[in-house]
């Protein structure tokens, strides 16, 4: 078998296990599709070697961030904590990720590649809000989640997916209509099921993002009123019609003692706090937040057991002290810049889709640790693999190959 033709079907393989990966992202499976797409994606290499040009920092922010919480690991100075357990969660929770934005240098994405990928990702979603759908016509309540393995995945889900899919169906574009139909029709769809899985910072992330895509995207000011009030109107009907629904939307700004969730989350803001001022360096270790919120730094008036302090910036404080803390917040300051300055240039859909992304997804991390964070990786999976999609389709990474056929 010849060369080129090792390299068709490794491609062909690579592209198969991502489709699988968007297919099965909410679900609860032993197979991690994009780990098996990057090992094939590492085979490659053996046969093709790409010649890359890259003309942004991103990848120096990334790498001090990634150098600043590995030296939390080895200056922090807790007591019975070993490096061991340390490192063993910070591969898990900072390294493995990468392979979102690292598999970019291993396969060839082109813009329909993208596409397809995002197609994938919109017929999940959409198949799962129809179910979610069907789940309250049999009068299940709660916190519906479909086929999602469980109602935390799917939240930063939607927020990552969502917003993009959006913008990608109302921003003009060269996209053809059936698909930007198609993406306009999950987004529809994925309103009452959204409302229905009861998460209360997905409602507040979407909304503004939402807002903000309708507003720049839409010229003529009667559409976009109309627009707007048409989602406002489903909204309220929804809201009406679904009492516990209502009831999480209305217990938003209620930080009494008897709401449990909002009260909590003070509480554990505090004791991360706490946490951070008592190990302002280096914080208390990758992966050992659990264990001393439990034993040093739990409020009396707490009522449940926390394994992170649902706030990234606070996560990170309270693990990595100044030195991690630091560099995650001028991660996000470059890609927040980088992105906005692209777009303003360019007007790219890309551009502009991403930013939307990046918002809801920093919107999401006030109250929640879902990038870095603690058991649910997969959402920085996607984060990185969505970087790297702007990445590529702004061309500031190029990669091409030696092989006359790439």
């Amino acid at each position: 078998m010849s060369k080129s033709k090792i390299i068709d079907i490794l491609d062909k393989i690579i592209l198969s296990c991502l489709i699988l990966y968007a297919l099965t992202f909410l679900l609860d499976i032993n197979i991690n599709f994009l780990t098996t797409a990057f090992i094939f994606g590492i085979i490659k290499l053996f046969f093709i070697k790409p010649k890359i040009k890259i003309y942004s920092k991103h990848f120096y922010f990334i790498a001090f961030f990634i150098l600043c919480t590995f030296l939390s690991i080895i200056f922090n100075n807790i007591p019975d904590l070993t490096i061991t357990s340390n490192l063993s969660a910070y591969k898990s929770r900072f390294i493995s990720p990468l392979i979102g934005i690292l598999i970019l240098f291993l396969f060839k994405f082109e813009k329909k590649h993208i596409l397809l990928f995002l197609s994938t990702l919109s017929f999940s979603l959409l198949i799962n809000a129809i179910f979610i759908i069907y789940q309250v016509s049999h009068d299940l309540s709660g916190r519906l989640v479909g086929f999602a393995s469980n109602y935390m995945l799917l939240c930063v889900m939607n927020i990552l997916i969502l917003p993009i899919i959006f913008s990608l169906a109302l921003y003009k574009s060269k996209l053809s209509n059936k698909l930007r139909l198609f993406y306009l029709i999950t987004v529809l769809i994925n309103i009452p099921a959204i409302i229905f899985e009861n998460t209360r910072i997905v409602w507040i992330a979407l909304s503004i993002t939402y807002f903000i895509i309708i507003l720049i995207s839409l010229k003529k000011k009667k559409i976009i009123l109309l627009f707007i009030s048409a989602i406002v109107l489903c909204c309220y009907i929804l809201f009406q019609n679904s009492p516990q629904s209502f009831d999480r939307l209305t217990s938003i700004t209620n930080i009494s003692y008897q709401n449990q969730s909002n009260y909590e989350r003070l509480l554990m803001w505090q004791s991360a706090t706490n946490m951070f001022i008592e190990h302002p360096l280096f914080g208390v270790g990758v992966g050992n937040y659990h264990e001393q919120y439990t034993n040093n730094y739990r409020s009396p008036y707490s009522r449940e057991d926390q394994w992170h302090p649902h706030n990234v910036l606070l996560a990170m404080l309270s693990e990595t002290g100044l030195i991690g803390g630091i560099s995650y917040i001028l991660l996000f300051i470059y890609l927040y810049y980088n992105t906005v300055i692209t777009y303003l240039n360019t007007k790219s859909i890309s551009s502009f889709a991403y930013l939307m992304c990046l918002l809801a997804y920093s919107i999401n991390c006030l109250t929640d640790s879902m990038f870095c964070g603690h058991n649910i990786k997969s959402p920085t999976n996607f984060f990185w693999l969505f970087t790297g999609f702007y990445l590529i389709l702004n061309k500031y990474i190029i990669i091409s190959y030696t092989n006359k056929k790439y």
